[in-house]
């Protein structure tokens, strides 16, 4: 089964926009279309963006990540991984991404998309992911 790793700012635009790219991609989630790669660092960042720029109760943004939670393999990057070019969040979402062994990292970075590949983690947008995924 394919696994994927997905960014937190396609999460974000998955919940804010349901009918777009991202949210197909959400929706492939909860449907357990693929295996998500997912580790704690990019949940937290998820439930934190929730929570602050979106207005979501804590509560709340607490279940959606529980339930995201539920449906993932979850691994911890140990921080090893240093790209000089990308923020600490990146680096961290690129080693979760290599850890799980991800054939995809889908994001809206543009920093990420420049890499295209890293390892054997392709790297690409959700509009081309759900493209991938519709076959």
């Amino acid at each position: 089964m394919l696994k994927v790793t997905i960014d937190t700012n396609v999460w974000i635009s998955g919940f804010a926009v349901p009918g777009g790219p991202p949210g197909e991609i959400v929706s492939y989630v909860l449907l357990k279309r693929f295996r998500l790669i997912l580790s704690k660092p990019i949940l937290q960042e998820l439930e934190r963006n929730l929570v602050l720029k979106f207005a979501v109760k804590p509560r709340a943004a607490g279940r959606i990540i529980y339930r995201i939670a539920e449906v993932s393999d979850m691994y911890e990057p140990s921080g090893q991984l240093k790209i000089s070019s990308l923020s600490c969040a990146d680096n961290l979402v690129l080693e979760t991404a290599c850890a799980g062994k991800a054939g995809f990292l889908v994001t809206g970075d543009k920093q990420l998309l420049e890499l295209k590949h890293f390892r054997y983690t392709r790297i690409i947008e959700p509009a081309h992911f759900v493209r991938i995924m519709r076959g």
